[in-house]
C-alpha cells in the first residue's frame, strides 16, 4: 500500500506492519506508547535496571539495538524504519543515513509539542491501532489545553525565574532559545540563561558566578547527584532556590519527562512542571493526572510511594 507520511513523502508499505524499528529516541518514546509489542529492540535511552519497572512484559526481553549493524537489523524483519522529520532541514541527510536498511522509511512529526497529537493519531493509523492513537492524542491534547489554561492565569510579573541543571556539576544549562527549554516555557517558567544556542545538542557550559547573578526561583536538575551535591554544596547553598528546597530533580519513568529525548514524555513532564511551579492555579489532581498518564500511555500503575516521590 502506498502512505503519505508526515514529511509529505509518499511510501510504499507493506498491507499490515506488524515489527517496527524505531532508531531514534524520539520513535522509540512514541512506538512504545502506541504499539510497544511491535518494537524489534530497545535503543540506549533505556539501559538502567530502574526502567524495566516500567515496560509491559512484551518489551522486557528485546534486545539491545544500540551499536546493532544493518545486518542484524535485518534478521530482525522490521516492516518500517520510525523516523522523526516534517519536511524539514536535515531530513534528506536523515532518509541517507537510513537507506542503506533498504527497508520502507516513514516519517512522523515530533519537532513540536503541539505536533504530539497528530503524531500519535498518525501511528495508530499506520499500524492498525487507530483508536488506540485516537485516545492518546485526546488526551494530550486535554493536557495541553489544561496546562495552557493554568499558565494564562498567572501574570507574567508573578511567573517562576528557573535555572536548568543538566550536568552532575549544575553547571551545562539551556537557553530560553533552545528547544530543549520549550516544555519548561509551555509550562509557565522563565528560563533564566538567555539568548539562542551555540549548538544545537545545547548544554551550554556557565559558571557558577552566573548562576548565583541569576539566582533563580527554581532550579530543575536532569541529575539526581547534582540536586545531592546542590544541598551540600556551601557555594550552591547560596542560591535561593537550594535553601528554600525548589532543587527538583527531573523524573525517568521510563524516559526523561522533559528532555533528552525531548518525547511524548513531555505530556506528563508539563503537567508535574506546571502543577510543580503553580499548584495554586493548577486545580487538577496532579498525582491522578500522572497516574492515569502512566495508565494509559505506558501500560503501567505508579505505586503510592512513586507518586508522592514525583510530587514531592
Amino acid at each position: 500500500m502506498e502512505i503519505v507520511d508526515m514529511a509529505g513523502r509518499r511510501v510504499q508499505l507493506p498491507e499490515r506492519i506488524l515489527r517496527i524499528h524505531a532508531p531514534q529516541p524520539y520513535t522509540q518514546v512514541l512506538a512504545h506508547m502506541v504499539a510497544p509489542e511491535m518494537l524489534i529492540g530497545h535503543q540506549p535511552i533505556l539501559r538502567r535496571a530502574l526502567d524495566r519497572r516500567w515496560l509491559r512484559p512484551e518489551m522486557l526481553d528485546l534486545p539491545d539495538l544500540s551499536a546493532a549493524d544493518p545486518e542484524r537489523i535485518r534478521q530482525l524483519k522490521p516492516d518500517i524504519v520510525l523516523l522523526k522529520g516534517n519536511g524539514g532541514s536535515g531530513l534528506d541527510d536523515l532518509l541517507e543515513l537510513h537507506a542503506h536498511l533498504g527497508l520502507p522509511l516513514v516519517c512522523v512529526d515530533l519537532d513540536e509539542i503541539d505536533a504530539y497529537p497528530a503524531a500519535l493519531e498518525f501511528l495508530g493509523g499506520l499500524v492498525g491501532k487507530g483508536e488506540r492513537g485516537r485516545q492518546l492524542a485526546d488526551h494530550a491534547r486535554q493536557v495541553l489545553a489544561r496546562v495552557d489554561q493554568v499558565v494564562a492565569r498567572v501574570p507574567l510579573a508573578e511567573r517562576l525565574r528557573v535555572y536548568y541543571a543538566e550536568s552532575a556539576d549544575g553547571l551545562s544549562t539551556e537557553c530560553d532559545e533552545s528547544f530543549h527549554a520549550d516544555a519548561f516555557k509551555r509550562a509557565g517558567g522563565v528560563i533564566v540563561h538567555r539568548g539562542r544556542p551555540s549548538q544545537h545538542m545545547g548544554m551550554e557550559r556557565v559558571t557558577l558566578e552566573q548562576v548565583l547573578a541569576y539566582d533563580p526561583d527554581v532550579i530543575v536538575s536532569a541529575d539526581p547527584s547534582f540536586a545531592r551535591m546542590a544541598r551540600e554544596d556551601s557555594r550552591w547553598q547560596q542560591l535561593r532556590a537550594v535553601f528554600q528546597g525548589r532543587v527538583w530533580s527531573i523524573p525517568h519513568s521510563p524516559y526523561n519527562w522533559l528532555d533528552r529525548p525531548p518525547s511524548v514524555m513531555r505530556i506528563a513532564g508539563m503537567q508535574w512542571l506546571a502543577g510543580r511551579f503553580y499548584p495554586g492555579a493548577y486545580r487538577t489532581d496532579l498525582g491522578a493526572e500522572l497516574k492515569l498518564f502512566h495508565q494509559q500511555f505506558l501500560g503501567v500503575t505508579p505505586e503510592a510511594d512513586e507518586l508522592s516521590a514525583w510530587l514531592q
